[in-house]
């Protein structure tokens, strides 16, 4: 496997959500809608009509594409969304030929530069269209990335797709990059198979099954206690790595009891920032109410800047009525002290504290708060304010989260009076299978395109198996 390639893999591994904050450049609107897997802009970009329109559909999904707009790839869907609409316009496929086969693929080690590329084109030939099964074969020879392309194969409803990529495989892969092939494979196929047809694949199947038989053998065994990390050393390592900080704070959950919450409690007001982060993480996770003693500190401003987002998360996630109390206290505060507050309040806040929500959440921006518009978001439908529609329909709109846009159309299905007829009709064009699984119940029939777009769903074998499940319930009760 090439070093771009396991890059790619160990970072939607180890991603982080709270980590990464999603940051676009101004786009024209149709590119936005695209970008962020908009139902809308799928509804826009399949209406598109005449040659000079449609060129600049394609124009914009090539871009899209080509420059991955997700801030976390692991947790927002766009490979289905854009092959449907290359699928529907019928759009060539020569741009992205372009982009893969050339010499920067060997040169840029950027772990985003052919990970969504192929995956498109992995819909794409399960979807039947001959272009992109040959574009992958091609890819699979001359490619640096070329393990991912014959996984795609794998996809291909051709059944000649995946003709004399044994050979291929065998050639152009060590045994290490085969193993890692093998033991990423949906069910090990095609290894599995050509394991009979080749004895050294045979082996490599064999080890990777050996070493699952070995790790589920080891399931459920107690951990060697001599072998766990202690308090000390947890944070000790976040210490030293502070990028590790985040993981460090889930592993203190399991080895932090009762008697070390002094330790961390220290360590979170004045130990080294990675340490702290572990620290306050650990805390938000079990809802310690010393965080509320610890909030000044922890998010004044002279504190590093990862330290104030960890205490954000940490404080922002409290919930009892003492943390309403005290953040009705600090509401108008500048600062994270004052966004702490809008959080907690919108988690656990009364109707009282309405206009106080709303005010915070005009005052954000879709493409720069998103985590605390995911709070607000959650807050405005949880009180069912009607007020706040405007501001809602507007996150809706413009988030380049998919996973922020989902959260909105909850609340906008409690708050918007018209929804089934227009928002939820949207949502059924939708990059995320959850997004569109909402919408399937609501959509309203009587829209042009509906039933439609539901028979779509239903018959679609690369559609999401409650997705489609959901659209033939709804097509039957008709």
């Amino acid at each position: 496997m090439t070093s771009r390639a396991r890059a790619a893999i160990e970072a939607a591994a180890t991603a982080d959500p709270a980590a990464a904050p999603a940051v676009h450049p101004p786009q024209s609107d149709l590119l936005a809608l695209l970008r962020s897997g908009h139902g809308e802009g799928a509804r826009r970009a399949f209406a598109a009509v005449g040659d000079a329109a449609r060129a600049e559909v394609v124009a914009a999904l090539d871009s899209c594409v080509l420059r991955d707009p997700r801030a976390v790839p692991a947790t927002e869907s766009r490979s289905l969304y854009y092959a449907r609409l290359y699928a529907r316009l019928d759009a060539p496929l020569d741009t992205l030929a372009a982009h893969l086969l050339c010499d920067e693929d060997w040169t840029d080690e950027d772990a985003e530069r052919t990970a969504l590329p192929l995956a498109v084109l992995g819909d794409l030939a399960r979807a039947g269209r001959d272009d992109a099964v040959a574009l992958l074969r091609r890819y699979a020879a001359e490619g640096c990335d070329w393990t991912i392309a014959v996984e795609q194969l794998t996809r291909a409803t051709d059944p000649m797709a995946l003709h004399g990529m044994l050979v291929l495989a065998l050639e152009r892969g060590d045994d290490e990059e085969l193993y890692d092939c093998v033991r990423r494979g949906s069910g090990m196929r095609p290894w599995r198979v050509w394991g009979f047809q080749d004895p050294r694949m045979r082996s490599i199947v064999e080890k990777v099954d050996l070493d699952w038989w070995r790790w589920e053998l080891s399931r459920g065994k107690p951990a060697d206690p001599g072998t766990r990390p202690t308090v000390d050393q947890v944070l000790s390592e976040a210490a030293a790595s502070p990028r590790r900080s985040f993981v460090c704070g889930r592993r203190l959950a399991s080895v932090a009891t009762a008697e070390h919450r002094g330790l961390i409690l220290a360590t979170a007001w004045s130990g080294a920032a990675g340490a702290r982060i572990a620290a306050l993480r650990y805390l938000g996770d079990v809802g310690d109410p010393a965080l509320l003693d610890l909030a000044e500190t922890a998010l004044a401003d002279d504190s590093p800047v990862p330290v104030r987002q960890a205490a954000v998360q940490a404080v922002g996630g409290l919930r009892t009525g003492e943390a309403v109390v005290r953040a009705r206290g600090w509401l108008g505060a500048d600062g994270a002290l004052g966004e702490v507050a809008v959080r907690i309040l919108a988690g656990a806040g009364e109707q009282t504290d309405g206009p106080a929500l709303i005010a915070a959440l005009r005052r954000c921006r879709p493409d720069r708060d998103r985590y605390q518009l995911l709070d607000l978001v959650d807050g405005v439908g949880r009180l069912g304010l009607a007020d706040a529609l405007d501001p809602v329909r507007d996150v809706y709109r413009g988030s380049p989260c998919a996973g922020l846009r989902s959260r909105a159309v909850d609340t906008l299905a409690r708050i918007e009076p018209d929804f089934t007829a227009t928002t939820a009709v949207d949502c059924l064009w939708d990059c995320e299978a959850e997004t569109r699984l909402f919408a399937v119940d609501r959509a309203d029939m009587r829209v042009d395109g509906v039933p439609e777009q539901l028979r779509a769903l239903a018959r679609d074998p690369a559609e999401d198996d409650g997705v489609r499940a959901a659209a033939r319930q709804r097509l039957a009760a008709v």
